[in-house]
């Protein structure tokens, strides 16, 4: 499957679709076949997850768990990016073909509705100002 491929020149504070509402978390934006998706890793005590998530609706596609090692190796955006590009984007790929383009648009129209009825509009998406700024 061929691709557009786009990655966010900067990060974003994203919302995120929890069973609770609407969660900010910190992470890239990649733009595939015009749909746009959060990557972010999390740490728990014990282990460390990449997550990526449909943005208009905030819906978790993947959670999965990436060695600790991998974690730390992708300590700057670049090294971060790298490694997005070369682990997650492929699975979210993988996941829209099996799933088709537009059967993928109406399950995220139905999240994004579900989430609106629930817990209100999306707060907005914001870039990213880091320590520095």
């Amino acid at each position: 499957m061929t691709s557009t491929i786009k990655i966010s020149e900067i990060d974003k504070v994203f919302q995120i679709a929890t069973k609770n509402g609407w969660v900010a978390k910190t992470g890239t934006q990649v733009t595939i076949d015009g749909i746009d998706f959060a990557i972010y890793p999390e740490r728990t005590l014990t282990q460390v997850f990449l997550h990526v998530n449909e943005i208009s609706s905030g819906a978790s596609l993947l959670s999965y768990p990436i060695e600790l090692i991998d974690f730390l190796d992708a300590n700057t955006r670049n090294t971060a990016i790298e490694f997005y590009a070369y682990k997650a984007i492929p699975l979210i790929q993988k996941k829209i073909e099996a799933n088709g383009l537009d059967k993928f648009r109406k399950e995220v129209e139905k999240a994004k509705k579900y989430m609106v009825e629930t817990h209100g509009e999306r707060p907005e998406i914001k870039d990213f100002e880091g320590e520095g700024k």
